[in-house]
């Protein structure tokens, strides 16, 4: 038996596909793939290429197209955060949101924690340390004294676990250790050097994304990629908040009314019915930008524009089509070797399935799994029951309650 194929099988089998199964099924959508790869290669231009979408059906493959390209990503060396939208993650809360994906980032080469990891090897490279913190404390780098006056610590040897413990939380979203900075930088005299002033929460925020793909990058890695599954939730927000949601979205992949973030690069993944179901019958692109300005916030109601224009973009131009018969066999093929290496067994071809427009590469890799199971098992096959489900886009006000944040002003 190939356990590294028994793994993929056994993900495959309950529908969530993990690296393994990623890696050995592959992905046959080579224009969203070209795309990615020149997001990656323009990451660190003065003019980034800003991020995109891709839409499709449930079960069409959207997940196992992320999960891709996080491989992809990982070739490159770049460090990548999967983050699924969700009550606790609403996209309309970009400091969650922020949380989640410095939670979720994943080294090329290491299990360990992404920020922190990268620290201590900073710590053991002090020439790069140095040079980062030359870096953020240029005038025009826009940063807060509070990052460089971090990395200065990080140098010194006398800087306690402790301290190392709360720079790393600060740079992931939580309260700044400002005390405890003032205190040590007073101890090894260098207090007026670093003249931390209070900082608002937003200027904060941002300049944490800045930061962040500049320290894997001196830390010897690639740009920091973000996938952002289920964006489809937004549909359940009520208007307001899927106003926000909107221009969040706009924020994070750095369309043209956004910040520019180097080093960064962004794609996220919708149903592909969401403005046929959502935002056209709403009248989303009329009513909530409006309903931003009312509220005095005209920024946002630009970008949520351009959020909107985002998701039309993924369903016109990189949606998941249904799988073709040459599409089908192919995965058939490549699934019978990866089940016979699985359990040891010549898993014998099956019959092409029946294609209908309501079922999805997921209920066909399902469907086959199922079959060879009892053919292995039971030595003989029998119907199989597909059910499709119906996303739903029905308001929820409880999607709207955002998560409870520190207070990062200083």
């Amino acid at each position: 038996m190939n356990l590294e194929a028994r793994i993929a099988i056994e993900a495959l089998r309950a529908g969530v596909p993990n690296r393994t199964a990623i890696r050995l099924m592959g992905n046959e959508h080579g224009l969203i793939e070209a795309g990615f790869d020149v997001a990656l290669e323009a990451a660190w231009d003065q003019d980034r290429l800003p991020g995109f979408g891709l839409s499709g059906g449930f079960g069409s493959g959207k997940s196992h197209l992320l999960g891709y390209l996080s491989e992809v990503a990982h070739a490159h060396r770049a460090v990548v955060s999967r983050v699924a939208i969700s009550k606790e993650t609403s996209l309309a809360s970009p400091a969650a949101v922020f949380a989640a994906a410095v939670r979720n980032a994943v080294l090329p080469d290491s299990t360990d924690e992404a920020v922190g990891a990268c620290l201590a090897s900073l710590r053991a490279r002090p020439e790069r340390l140095q040079a980062l913190e030359d870096e953020v404390s240029a005038p025009e780098a826009g940063f807060a004294p509070i990052f460089a006056a971090s990395l200065f610590l990080l140098r010194r040897a006398a800087t306690t676990p402790e301290l190392m413990r709360g720079i790393e939380r600060m740079l992931g979203g939580s309260r700044l250790p400002t005390t405890a900075v003032r205190r040590a930088l007073r101890e090894a005299g260098a207090r007026a050097s670093f003249p931390l002033a209070r900082i608002e929460a937003r200027d904060l925020f941002a300049q944490r994304i800045d930061f962040l793909p500049r320290l894997f990058r001196a830390a010897g890695y690639g740009p920091w990629c973000l996938f952002l599954d289920e964006v489809e939730l937004i549909g359940r927000y009520t208007p307001l908040q899927r106003g926000l949601a909107y221009a969040e979205l706009a924020g994070w992949l750095g369309l043209p009314e956004a910040r520019h973030v180097q080093g960064l690069v962004v794609v996220f993944a919708v149903t592909d019915d969401f403005v046929a179901a959502v935002s056209d019958p709403k009248l989303d692109s009329e009513r909530l930008p409006e309903r931003l300005r009312l509220k005095g916030r005209e920024h946002e109601a630009r970008l949520a524009l351009a959020g909107i224009a985002a998701i039309e973009q993924s369903v016109r131009e990189y949606r998941l089509a249904p799988p073709t018969e040459r599409d089908l066999r192919a995965c058939h093929d490549k699934l019978q070797r990866l089940y016979a290496e699985a359990y040891d067994w010549a898993a014998p071809p099956l019959p092409p399935p029946v294609r209908t427009s309501s079922r999805t590469m997921r209920h066909y890799i399902k469907g086959w799994v199922t079959q060879w199971d009892l053919a292995r098992l039971l030595g003989r096959g029998g119907p199989l029951v597909t059910e499709v489900l119906a996303t739903t886009y029905t308001e929820d006000p409880s999607l709207d309650a955002a998560p409870a944040t520190e207070d990062e002003t200083e």
